[in-house]
């Protein structure tokens, strides 16, 4: 029964470390307007952000790495 409990705590812990939102990277679209930028992830969907750093163009961002001014 310990062994039983052991692996399920286990699992659930692999579960929630796998799905935590930091960890995960954006692809930059296209620049929408100066300083605009069009952000996708296939699981958390599309974002609009300004910033004033300079992204590049298909390249992968986590949003915690960039200064958002605005996020819609």
């Amino acid at each position: 029964m310990k062994k039983l409990n052991l692996i399920l705590l286990f699992l659930l812990t692999l579960f929630i470390v796998a799905s935590l939102p930091g960890c995960v990277k954006y692809r930059v679209v296209q620049e929408l307007d100066t300083n605009m930028y069009h952000l996708y992830n296939e699981k958390e969907g599309a974002v609009v952000v300004i910033t004033p750093d300079k992204l590049e163009i298909n390249k992968f961002y986590k949003l915690k790495q960039i200064n958002i001014i605005n996020e819609r």
